[in-house]
C-alpha cells in the first residue's frame, strides 16, 4: 500500500506540476503576444502621425500656392487693363498722326 500511495502522490505532483507549467507557459506567451501587439500598434500610430504631418504640410503648401495664384490673377487683371489702356492711346495717337 505504501508504494501505491507513493505512486499516487507522485502522479498527483506530476499532474499538478504539468498544469502549473502549462499555466506559466500560457502567461508568458500571452505577455509576448501583448508586447508584439503593442509594438505593432505603436508602429501604426507612428505611421499615422507621419501621414498626418505630411497632410498638414501639403495643406500649408496648397494654401501658399493658392495665395500666390490669387496674387498673380490680380496682377494679370491689372496688366490686361493697362494693355487695353495703352492700345487705346496708341490708336488715338495713330488717328491723330493720320489726320
Amino acid at each position: 500500500m505504501t508504494a501505491e500511495i507513493m505512486a499516487m502522490i507522485v502522479g498527483l505532483c506530476a499532474s499538478a506540476s504539468g498544469i502549473i507549467f502549462a499555466l506559466l507557459s500560457f502567461r508568458r506567451n500571452e505577455r509576448n503576444d501583448n508586447r508584439m501587439a503593442g509594438k505593432n500598434e505603436g508602429k501604426i500610430l507612428s505611421d499615422i502621425a507621419h501621414i498626418k504631418s505630411s497632410v498638414d504640410r501639403m495643406e500649408t503648401n496648397i494654401s501658399n500656392v493658392d495665395a500666390r495664384y490669387t496674387g498673380i490673377t490680380e496682377r494679370l487683371a491689372r496688366v490686361e487693363e493697362s494693355v487695353e489702356s495703352i492700345q487705346k492711346r496708341i490708336e488715338e495717337l495713330h488717328e491723330k498722326g493720320g489726320d
